[in-house]
């Protein structure tokens, strides 16, 4: 696959206009009235082609900046908000949602349905089975809820 830049194909575009004699508004009426000989109709299907490569090219590095610059702002806006916020809103905060994540956790089932045990087996692997992952996950969370309310009590 040859890649080329924004700029090599505007050059080769100039290029493939200048070498059918016509211009480029010439070029694009016989087109559209299919009055153009083949190897110009494949001149201009190749410009065509160009132009569709620019377009995307433009949108996708306007797209990227604009991601970029709402990056930057949404970790500025959780800095100030991590700076400013007191620590009894977050703790409040923790209090109201503590309750909320219990319940979702005790949704998932609390062991495997073919082992009693869950521990992975191995480096590769998440749990005992397919089926014991839920139950790991499960076991996982209530540890670090409890590690939450551990420091909750303490504050």
């Amino acid at each position: 696959m040859t890649e080329k830049t924004p700029a090599e194909l505007r050059t080769q575009r100039a290029q493939l206009i200048a070498s059918t004699g016509l211009t480029e508004a010439v070029l694009r009426e016989r087109a559209e009235a299919f009055q153009l000989y083949p190897e110009h109709m494949d001149a201009w299907t190749t410009v065509e082609g160009i132009d569709y490569l620019l377009d995307g090219a433009e949108k996708d590095t306007a797209l990227s900046e604009a991601e970029a610059l709402a990056g930057r702002w949404e970790e500025k806006y959780f800095e100030m908000v991590e700076k400013y916020t007191p620590l009894a809103v977050q703790a409040a905060v923790l209090r109201e949602w503590l309750p909320v994540l219990r319940r979702a956790v005790e949704e998932l089932p609390a062991k495997c349905r073919y082992h009693d045990d869950t521990t992975p087996h191995g480096t590769w692997r998440e749990a005992c089975c397919d089926s014991g992952v839920p139950a790991r996950r499960r076991a996982l969370a209530e540890q670090a809820l409890n590690a939450l309310d551990q420091t909750k009590e303490t504050s």
